[in-house]
């Protein structure tokens, strides 16, 4: 729960506590629809906090699953680095790709053409 949630949960408390307090010292010397108006309204401040640490939750669930997306995009680039690794390792030399094939490097592990048939 960050800071203001806090903060608000606590007000909200604080003015659900006081309406409270005013409900029961007024029973009985007041019209009962006024007691029963200030009981609703002691209720008001309860639905806050309720309302404020679902959203809490929701925040908690939020981070989990942006951790989660995370970590599988950070997998799913080593993948692809892994991958196009691959590929320019199994590529051939420099000479051959400029030559049209028809010549390799020295240090070339495919040092033969693609016409013959060695």
């Amino acid at each position: 729960m960050s800071s203001g949630s806090r903060t608000l949960t606590v007000m909200y408390a604080a003015v659900a506590l006081w309406l409270s307090f005013c409900t029961v010292r007024t029973w009985g010397t007041v019209p009962p629809w006024t007691t029963f108006a200030m009981a609703l309204a002691s209720l008001a401040p309860v639905i806050g906090v309720v309302r404020e640490t679902v959203i809490a939750d929701e925040r908690r669930a939020v981070a989990v699953l942006r951790e989660r997306e995370g970590r599988r995009a950070a997998w799913r680039d080593e993948a692809a680095a892994a991958l196009a690794r691959a590929e320019v390792e199994a590529a051939c030399c420099e000479r051959w790709w400029t030559s049209c094939a028809t010549e390799h490097d020295p240090a070339c592990a495919h040092r033969t053409s693609w016409g013959t048939t060695a």
